[in-house]
């Protein structure tokens, strides 16, 4: 019994967790690729060639995750771009950092076995739920996190809070939105928590609302700055904010039908992994307005915890609610477990080592992968860039050219080394229905331009999307621009020459 005391103490616990998240980055750094991801690297590629982001590189994705790899841009260069994937491991480490240092906790173990329970839980669905990749889902968790672990669940408690710690919770909690606008809500929450507490009680927190929202400001200055000089503020309203809300809206599950099937359990492998969140922030949110002090505040916190889900999402794209989920379980877990270290030790034990379990039976997402398939895919750093197709596009084309990929490729500008023609990496049928009524003058419509200034080699997909809208109809345009303007390089090709340049291809 002794010995298995000593084998399960909070600072062993604390060991074996950050030795597990560090091995499942590493294998999270070799993990298969994805589109989005693509375009995120893509857009930051563009933006060391002289490309302002949503004004010649547009994407329907929030800022934060392009300036983020954007600063990591010299680093990863062309040949490297696995290290991209740094952002969510260091977003993730700074959350794991802010759960430790919370103004929750007394003494050290506790610190020790709260973190123990949060990166150990996301650590074990690192790689099967795409938290690995260099995307806004892990980056809004983490930054949920943060917010949660600084200011928003020591208040609910109250608990003081420092001066830094109010800082960096409202720095965090402001650049949610940055990361994605659908995250705007929860901001809201989490900064009417302190606002509330402190219209009741102004002397003892004025210092604290005086620094969520000094790091709030400081936030929308650091971003506003870099898209004032690295993007386009109006680009980035129109084609993030109004082209997804009044448009892409429309072609996704949205709304209340859609979060009471993402709220509902499931043990089937492909949705075994949205259930444990949905299983954790039910006990986190029981235990937090149990504990609190201000019910109110914790009833705000889990409604903006809640709103992460509006999109009922069962895949991939609830990473930040799962983040969350297992963040608030774990803070609440240890407040109200402060005095029982070896109960709190069996439970951080029990809880990564059943996540653990359960992400062995779970199919990957975004890929859809049994573990079997997970093994059977390997470890890459790097992708084969000799492929037919991108040998073929570098064949007619130069280093310095602009080339097509429609209607979502971004793989395919990576692994041809070269970069997309100005406002079109992608065209989709939501993008097509935003040509057709454009936002205070952002106009973006393919049809308009392609004919204007046509690239020497475009790559098109004939991928019906989502099996429901065939590229032939939502942008028949370019169908007919390469019927005939270009050539097809051989039957069920998707690569298409420019008759010109296939007369005189570059030498």
């Amino acid at each position: 019994m002794r010995v298995t005391n000593r084998l399960i103490t909070p600072p062993v616990l604390f060991s074996i967790c950050i030795s597990f998240f560090i091995f499942r980055n590493i294998e999270g750094f070799g993990g298969l690729p994805f589109s989005d991801e693509s375009g995120h690297i893509l857009g930051v590629l563009a933006m060391q060639h002289g490309d302002r982001l949503y004004r010649d590189y547009i994407d329907a994705h929030g800022p934060l995750v392009f300036m983020l790899s954007w600063i990591l841009g010299p680093v990863a260069g062309t040949s490297h771009l696995w290290i991209f994937r740094f952002v969510s491991t260091l977003m993730a480490s700074l959350a794991g950092l802010a759960i430790f240092c919370t103004s929750l906790f007394t003494v050290n173990w506790q610190r020790y076995l709260a973190t123990t329970m949060w990166l150990g839980g996301i650590a074990s669905v690192w790689t099967v739920q795409g938290l690995n990749l260099d995307s806004y889902w892990p980056i809004g968790g983490a930054l949920t996190v943060i917010s949660m672990a600084t200011f928003v669940v020591p208040l609910c408690l109250n608990k003081s809070v420092s001066m830094p710690q109010a800082f960096c919770g409202g720095f965090a909690t402001a650049l949610l939105p940055f990361a994605a606008y659908a995250f705007g809500p929860l901001a809201i929450f989490f900064y009417a928590i302190p606002c509330l507490i402190w219209l009741f009680h102004r002397s003892a927190y004025k210092e604290t609302i005086k620094g969520i929202t000094l790091g709030c400001l400081c936030a929308c200055l650091v971003m506003a700055l870099w898209l004032a000089l690295y993007g386009d503020i109006g680009g980035m309203i129109a084609f993030h904010i109004i082209a997804n809300q009044k448009w892409y809206v429309h072609y996704i599950p949205f709304g209340i039908d859609a979060f009471l099937h993402g709220m509902a359990l499931s043990f089937a492998p492909d949705r075994i992994l949205e259930t444990l969140p949905v299983i954790t922030i039910g006990l986190g949110s029981f235990l937090l307005i149990w504990k609190s002090t201000y019910k109110l505040c914790a009833l705000l916190a889990i409604c903006g915890l809640l709103t992460l889900q509006i999109r009922g999402m069962d895949v991939f794209q609830n990473g930040a609610f799962l983040m969350a989920a297992f963040a608030l379980a774990s803070l609440t877990a240890t407040a109200c477990l402060k005095n029982r270290p070896n109960i709190l030790s069996l439970l951080a034990f029990g809880s990564v080592g059943g996540i653990f379990l359960v992400s062995q039976h779970a199919l990957s997402s975004p890929w859809g992968q049994t573990l079997a398939q997970r093994h059977a895919a390997g470890w890459h750093l790097t992708q084969n860039d000799s492929v037919d197709f991108a040998r073929t596009i570098r064949a007619y084309t130069r280093p310095d050219e602009w080339i097509l990929a429609v209607p979502y490729s971004p793989d395919v500008y990576l692994l041809a080394h070269r970069l997309p023609i100005k406002k079109y990496h992608a065209y989709l049928p939501w993008e097509a229905d935003y040509a057709a009524h454009p936002w205070h003058g952002y106009d973006r419509d393919l049809c308009v331009d392609l004919p204007k200034d046509k690239p020497p080699a475009i790559y098109f997909d004939s991928w019906v999307i989502w099996g429901v809208h065939d590229p032939k109809k939502f942008m028949s345009c370019v169908v007919d621009i390469l019927h005939t303007d270009y050539t097809q390089m051989r039957a069920g090709s998707s690569v298409y020459i420019r008759n010109d340049r296939l007369a005189h291809p570059p030498s």
